[in-house]
């Protein structure tokens, strides 16, 4: 490897700290180039970046999350609040030196491939060329809006802005959003405001966040060996679900039109509980606006305040030119990190799956080190591995989950794992394997 090759790093938030981690310890030189005066990204409630509020705590448990090289403290609760994560992650890139590697306050303006590399261009003007660039910057980048006919005459609040409950005292509030954000947001609402409603397309899975003793993740992990196919597992699931009171028709809500396993999970042990309390009133999609009159999908009409859309991100590459950007952020990328067009564009954290940060990034990380690796002494692995990502898009489990933008970079944890590995035994065939150690 070159003595003068050196990498960038667009983003400092848990992604773009999981692969300067990664870059360290291969030894790798590299800048990370982070807008914010500090690392964090979406867990830094105080810096723009920031998309947690104060009631923000881990979806994942801290066993799922956290790096496995670096555990996260011992006094840590299960599910750490959004101050103790950013903490984590600060102490992460205090801990590998992170922050001598960093250029905060830089916004990167262009991303252009030059042949060799990449040149990397900031807003001051200040412009670089290296070896190879990782995109890091994030998939919740540019907040959704439902285009509803008619017109709201009220507050409207999306949840990238969302950061205390007290937004909605005395307020009539209606959530719209079925996912972890909305459900959250929800229950928040229901301490403060006068009334909370909240709405959604679709019946939902709920599953809590402690079942057994365990969180939910680590114990549907534990039970997997148990079961000679999915659907004995999933229905197992269901069944120890609706004795712990997780079944959502039970609390008069729309049975789902889609397995448990066909979407995304909802982790929430409050939504149900006030529900059933009627401190959360369901209602259908919203069919139409009317001054502070909202029609929903069933007829019923409300008069509302407030309303929070907790309805999702899109990816947004400002800084790529229109012919080498993702246009869905997915499809057009190998494995949802590999150009395939650009070798010298790696793209991290483009792809969802039920589980944390670290189980991902453990495997992601090692396999971008290998690749950048690779493709400086130009190997021949290199070369097998970029004639692959020209190819057919590998099985990481996409056709199994519903059709919905929100769903569209989902994937199978355990297919994803494998998949990664098998490219990394590609790059390197003495990498070593974390599989075992996530089950």
């Amino acid at each position: 490897m070159s003595a003068r090759s050196e990498y960038a790093i667009v983003g400092g938030g848990p992604v773009g700290l999981g692969i300067a981690k990664c870059f360290t310890q291969a030894g790798l030189r590299f800048t990370l180039f982070e807008a914010e005066a500090d690392f964090g990204g979406t867990w830094a409630i105080s810096q723009a970046s920031g998309l947690v509020y104060e009631s923000t705590h881990l979806i994942s448990s801290k066993k799922n999350t956290q790096f496995l090289d670096f555990p996260m403290p011992a006094d840590y609760p299960h599910y750490p609040n959004h101050a103790q994560m950013l903490s984590y992650l600060r102490n992460l890139a205090a801990h590998y030196g992170l922050y001598d590697r960093a250029q905060f306050g830089a916004r990167v303006a262009s991303v252009e491939p030059n042949g060799a590399g990449c040149t990397v261009r900031l807003s001051s003007g200040e412009s670089r060329t290296f070896s190879a660039v990782v995109i890091a910057n994030g998939r919740m980048r540019t907040p959704l809006i439902p285009n509803y006919p008619g017109h709201f005459d009220g507050e409207i609040v999306h949840a990238a802005d969302y950061r205390s409950r007290d937004i909605f005292r005395r307020k009539r509030v209606l959530v719209i959003g079925g996912g972890n954000s909305g459900c959250d947001i929800a229950v928040d609402a229901s301490q403060t405001a006068e009334r909370t409603f909240h709405s959604t397309r679709r019946g939902y899975h709920y599953m809590p966040k402690f079942i057994h003793g365990k969180p939910t993740q680590e114990w549907l992990m534990d039970i997997g060996s148990r079961f000679s196919s999915t659907d004995e597992y999933w229905t197992f699931v269901q069944r120890e679900f609706k004795a712990a009171g997780y079944d959502p028709v039970d609390y008069g809500l729309p049975r789902p039109d889609h397995a448990i396993h066909q979407a995304h999970p909802i982790l929430n042990s409050l939504l149900l509980y006030y529900v059933g309390h009627g401190d959360i009133r369901p209602k259908p999609d919203v069919r139409l606006f009317d001054g502070r009159t909202v029609e929903f999908a069933d007829g019923t009409r409300e008069e509302i305040d407030l309303i929070l859309y907790a309805t999702g991100y899109e990816m947004n590459f400002p800084f790529l030119s229109p012919e080498i950007r993702p246009r869905d952020g997915a499809l057009e990328l190998f494995l949802s990190m590999f150009h395939r067009k650009v070798d010298s564009l790696v793209f991290v954290g483009y792809f969802n799956a039920a589980s944390g940060l670290g189980n991902l990034l453990n495997v992601g990380g090692a396999l971008v080190t290998d690749y950048v690796m690779a493709r400086e002494k130009n190997t021949d692995a290199f070369r097998v591995l970029r004639r692959l990502v020209r190819g057919p898009e590998p099985d990481i489990g996409r056709g199994q989950f519903l059709n919905t933008p929100r769903h569209r970079v989902e994937t199978d944890l355990w297919k994803a794992i494998k998949v990664i590995q098998f490219f990394r035994s590609v790059l390197n065939p003495t990498a070593t394997t974390v599989t075992e150690s996530l089950r």
